[in-house]
């Protein structure tokens, strides 16, 4: 490909670049965590969220990322605080977070006091912690819901059978201002609903929040627009990855993210830039694809490792979630292939599409490598 002549193509990549390169998780919003623990009608919870958010009064029902609000400025000199100047600000605005938390019996909303505060430390300042508010209630034997205000965002329910959190009895995943269904401390998770909150949860870890997954699917897609040998790519970024998942839900392997997450930008970068180098399929292809699914199960097991696994009904949500995250990966591949299937026919595909789009995709994925190795 002559780069001479195309120079107004290589302005608009680079421009490109800089758009979708910005860093993927530094300022994330991560939905909250709700841990919920009933012993003869006490109940106890743990409630986990990013405080910072909260104080600054973000919309997280509006936004993925702190940058993307108003209020990121606000939210960067908090997040700049020591951990004890934060939990000072959560005791002394206790009521902008117990506000948030409607716990009803009936029509009675019942009160909620904060017992305690726990922020944690998080060595690199671009990203966000957690801080975790202990609140107390009684309910003696009575069922209830719960429901928080539209800013707190998407907010997982997890309910355990005791204070170890060994055991798993009950999961939701409520969406921005939603009403859960009765809670009691007989509630255990019905086969039907564990299936439908992990397949949500997977098509959502890949669209629309997981854009490095996104991107290495598209790298694939553009290494062969051909059914077949696509097919076996896919296959064996499904099979790796289910693997991973497995083995780290079940506690068998643990790496950490730190290892992780620069990898699977690696991998991004690299079945990208095997795309203008390398047309025909090869073995290793296949084998590197392995291998880089078995790193991205790991990523996948990091969300379920934040949302927690229903224990009760361990095999149906690890099976749910995995066939989520397959859900939204076909339908990549198939939007995708409508929109390349007549390009790819043409003489100028290669040139002006496949080579391109492959140097947008391997640039953000070695940048998302550089940021998450170095900054």
């Amino acid at each position: 490909m002559n780069f001479g002549k195309h120079d107004r193509m290589i302005k608009c990549l680079f421009f490109l670049i800089l758009i979708l390169s910005s860093p993927l998780h530094s300022h994330e919003i991560k939905p909250a965590v709700m841990d919920i623990t009933i012993i003869e009608g006490n109940a106890s919870i743990e409630f986990k969220l990013n405080a910072e958010t909260v104080l600054s009064e973000i919309d997280a029902s509006l936004h993925q990322d702190t940058n993307d609000s108003p209020q990121s400025q606000k939210y960067d000199a908090l997040r700049a605080l020591s951990t004890e100047e934060v939990e000072k600000m959560v005791i002394e605005n206790e009521n902008k977070f117990t506000d948030k938390i409607k716990i009803n019996i009936g029509d009675e909303t019942i009160p909620l006091s904060l017992r305690n505060v726990d922020t944690f430390q998080e060595i690199n300042d671009e990203f966000p912690r957690d801080t975790t508010l202990n609140i107390g209630f009684e309910i003696k034997d009575e069922s209830f819901t719960i429901q928080f205000e539209k800013e707190l965002g998407p907010v997982v329910i997890r309910h355990f059978e005791d204070l170890s959190k060994e055991s798993v009895l009950f999961t939701t995943y409520l969406q921005p201002a939603e009403r859960s269904s009765l809670i009691s401390q007989q509630t255990r998770s019905s086969a039907l609903s564990t299936t439908i909150e992990y397949l949500v949860l997977g098509i959502e870890h890949i669209v629309p929040k997981g854009l490095d997954h996104i991107l290495f699917i598209i790298g694939i897609f553009f290494y062969a627009i051909k059914f077949k040998p696509l097919l076996l790519q896919v296959t064996m970024f499904t099979v790796a990855h289910s693997i991973t998942l497995i083995l780290a839900s079940f506690n068998l392997i643990f790496i950490p993210a730190t290892i992780v997450e620069p990898l699977i930008a690696l991998s991004i970068s690299y079945v990208a830039i095997e795309n203008i180098f390398q047309r025909r399929s090869t073995l290793l292809r296949y084998l590197i694809i392995f291998i880089f699914g078995l790193i991205h199960g790991l990523g996948f097991a990091f969300v379920l490792g934040d949302i927690g696994l229903n224990t009760s009904q361990l095999v149906l949500s690890l099976i749910s979630f995995n066939i989520g995250v397959e859900i939204a990966q076909i339908a990549i591949i198939i939007l995708a292939s409508i929109i390349f299937i007549i390009p790819s026919r043409q003489s100028w595909y290669r040139a002006f599409l496949q080579i391109p789009i492959s140097i947008i995709i391997s640039m953000i994925g070695l940048y998302w490598f550089i940021e998450r190795v170095f900054f």
